[in-house]
């Protein structure tokens, strides 16, 4: 049965956890809200042997999957995938989802050797009552990992006392690669290590590289715990952890070890990243940092949005000073492959070229202007019908020249 064609074939993928299969079409699950006494969807993969075979989802779309398992760890489409698995193009919308430990729309728990998860995306609620919460996954120990171009708009709530809780993943000690992801959904939950991306990255030994990653939503915890952060909340390094050319949008809130980006670098490199969020606790509260204990280099905060000048690492600007180009460049920022500026989209603050920001969740779509469907370059080619050119600067600013000034 490698061809799924319904939510059916779909849980029946528990009966052959090492196949190939791929969507046929589009899957309404909305059915599995009345399955199994209310429980819903059972995990695929949720005991073992788990998950290591692969689904390609070819373009289609699984809707309204339900799980409300309170009591049971290991949640989400896969309770579990293990070495080899493969997930690709796999998009869940509107998934209500409710676990005890790991915990993840996607997925609840990745480890083994070599998994690859790519284009792969998430969007509703997903809920933990104790530890390992990620709105796309809840909890990863892979070797050979490697995550892409994926992300989850998915609001995240956890319980009292639980730890490790991300917007895109819970819990991280991997070797491996994520690149070009991004969490967008707000965090609320009563425990410690809460990161708009990822709750807790702890390398364990391992090789972990993060780049071209960002998290924009706002990250709340209810409890007098620990390590609160707009991108991470707690990041140790045992073997080789760097966080590269990443940035946080969303508030930070706790008790103590607060930060717009991270709330506690104990070990690690982090290069070339921003965060313009307002952090907020009581002790070691810092615009990027709350406390560090390792490597910040060439980072920058918002000193105006964040609310304050403090931080334990990077360097802090002006709301002007982090909309204009010359800011990064300064520092070696990339601004040919990796970052772009033009004034307009990501509030003025440096995105990535190959992965513009989403509007948030409640901006309403609009039609897109002109200047937001072409490139900075393509503007500045932009001959007007009065003989000069029209073009947008570094500041975002429009300007004007006649054709027959210099150095236009």
């Amino acid at each position: 049965m490698p061809a799924i064609s319904d939510v059916t074939d779909l849980q029946n993928m528990n009966n052959d956890l090492a196949g190939t299969y791929w969507l046929a079409n589009d899957i309404d699950a909305a059915i599995t809200s009345t399955w199994n006494g209310g429980a819903g969807f059972i995990p695929i993969g949720q005991g073992a042997p788990y998950f290591t075979g692969s689904l390609d989802s070819k373009g289609y779309v699984i809707s309204d999957l339900f799980i409300n398992r309170p009591a049971t760890d290991y949640i989400g489409l896969f309770g579990v995938i293990t070495t080899g698995a493969v997930l690709k193009d796999v998009v869940l919308t509107d998934v209500d989802i409710t676990g005890d430990d790991f915990v993840g729309g996607l997925v609840g728990y990745d480890f083994g050797t070599s998994t690859t998860i790519s284009g792969c995306h998430t969007t509703g609620s997903v809920e933990g009552i104790d530890d390992n919460v990620g709105g796309l996954i809840g909890g990863e120990g892979s070797t050979g990992l490697s995550i892409s171009d994926s992300y989850s708009t998915a609001t995240i709530t956890a319980g009292v006392g639980g730890g490790f809780i991300g917007g895109f993943i819970g819990w991280l000690a991997a070797n491996g690669v994520i690149a070009g992801c991004y969490a967008t959904g707000n965090i609320t939950a009563g425990g410690f290590r809460l990161g708009g991306f990822a709750g807790q990255i702890w390398d364990a030994g391992s090789t972990l590289a993060i780049s071209k990653c960002y998290a924009a939503g706002n990250v709340e915890s209810t409890s007098p715990f620990n390590e609160v952060g707009g991108f991470a909340g707690y990041v140790r390094e045992t073997g080789t952890t760097t966080i590269n050319d990443c940035y946080a949008r969303g508030s930070a809130i706790g008790d103590e070890r607060i930060g717009g980006f991270v709330g506690y670098l104990l070990g690690g490199t982090i290069e070339d990243c921003y965060s313009t969020g307002a952090p907020s606790g009581s002790a070691d509260v810092g615009g990027f940092c709350g406390l560090n204990g390792d490597t910040i280099t060439d980072c920058f905060w918002d000193t105006e949005t964040a609310g304050t000048a403090v931080s334990d690492g990077g360097t802090g600007k002006t709301t002007s000073q982090m909309q204009r180009k010359s800011t990064f460049t300064d520092a070696g920022w990339d601004f040919i492959i990796i970052w772009a500026i033009n004034g307009i989209t990501n509030a003025g603050y440096p995105f990535f070229w190959t992965m513009p920001p989403e509007p948030p969740p409640d901006a309403p779509r609009r039609t897109v202007a002109v200047q937001d469907k072409i490139t900075l370059e393509s503007i500045r080619n932009v001959e007007m019908a009065a003989g000069g050119r029209f073009y947008i600067n570094e500041e975002g600013k429009a300007v004007y020249k006649s054709r027959y000034a210099r150095n236009l």
